[in-house]
């Protein structure tokens, strides 16, 4: 049985994190991710939305 990591938080630190673990363990860990939300919005992209680049 693979390793589990537990990362609360799904904003950008959270994300992140689990990117770069999922990159550098491989399939050795299973890394699941908890968040009160159901979706997660990338806001750095929310500039995108003035400009009618993104909806």
């Amino acid at each position: 049985m693979a390793a589990r990591i537990v990362i609360l938080g799904a904003g950008t630190g959270g994300t992140l994190v689990a990117n770069r673990l999922a990159r550098r363990l491989g399939d050795r860990v299973e890394i699941v991710l908890v968040d009160q939300d159901d979706r997660h919005v990338y806001q750095p992209g929310l500039l995108f939305v003035p400009f009618g680049l993104a909806s």
